[in-house]
């Protein structure tokens, strides 16, 4: 395995690529848009902030695009960030929550609205996913991916009690499925227990930072720089197989904060928290 870089960009959280453009924010909601056709010249196409970040706060380091568009002619489609902790302090929670947004393109630039909201309902079942029975934790926030390929959505959280990081495949949520929650403003939908279409446990992660599914894997980040405890990785999980592939890129001498991981033209690339941007190789 070889790491090489070849941009810098923004630093920040996770993010995607859809078609040429990368799209990657930051724990506040802001994007910054860059042309992968240009790599090398670092030069952003567009900034804009995803619709009502200030109140609903996406932290993003779980983001994808799915597979529908919000309405025929859209450019492009829905896109998948997760909340995690943002509401660690607050009396209403979020937990198992992912925002789900219409992103649009014009001459004044990007502009995005929040159209949907898909929280898991059995966040409290420790059968399933809560890791703590007296205290509250970060981890049972949870990360999300849509997988356009195979019209899925993914649900992974860290079951700190089990020590295994745990995944859910369901169906993916049609935009127009739920109810109008009246407190925020949006559609809400909610994913019980009987609509896990499969679960597994893999080894346990080391927080989860920036993820990405593609042709039947889950690659995702971790790690928090030079830390002999949560050291930087890359982690692959074969859907199919449910095997994983740890890949230690403190062991590469890559020791900054891994944060957002996607595909480009079939080229794996990831970027750190600093916003160096590399190419993972074979």
């Amino acid at each position: 395995m070889q790491i090489k870089k070849i941009d810098k960009i923004n630093g920040g959280q996770d993010g995607a690529i859809y078609g040429s453009e990368l799209f990657r924010f930051d724990e506040k909601g802001n994007c910054t848009v860059y042309d992968l056709k240009e790599l090398g010249k670092s030069e952003p196409i567009a900034e804009f902030k995803l619709d009502r970040a200030d109140e609903i706060a996406p932290h993003s380091n779980a983001v994808s695009f799915g597979c529908d568009f919000y309405v025929e002619g859209d450019e492009y489609p829905l896109l998948y960030t997760n909340i995690y902790n943002n509401y660690a302090d607050k009396e209403k929670k979020l937990i198992g929550v992912c925002c789900v947004y219409r992103i649009q393109k014009s001459s004044n630039g990007f502009a995005s609205s929040l159209v949907q909201l898909i929280e898991i309902g059995f966040c409290e079942d420790a059968s399933l996913w809560k890791s703590y029975d007296d205290k509250h934790g970060v981890r049972p926030y949870g990360n999300f991916l849509a997988d356009r390929e195979e019209r899925t959505y993914y649900a992974f959280v860290m079951k700190d009690r089990e020590n295994v990081t745990r995944y859910f495949k369901f169906d993916l949520p049609n935009v127009n499925d739920g109810e109008y929650d009246c407190e925020l403003k949006v559609r809400k939908y909610t994913l019980s227990s009987n609509e896990i279409k499969e679960s597994f446990d893999v080894e346990y992660h080391r927080f989860i930072q920036g993820a990405a599914v593609y042709k039947g894997k889950i690659y995702s980040t971790e790690g928090f720089g030079d830390d002999k405890v949560n050291r930087p990785a890359i982690r692959i999980i074969d859907l199919e197989t449910k095997k994983m592939q740890c890949i230690d890129i403190m062991d590469l001498g890559y020791t900054e904060e891994p944060e957002f991981i996607d595909f480009y033209d079939g080229r794996c690339l990831y970027s750190d928290a600093m916003g160096n941007l590399y190419e993972v190789l074979e």
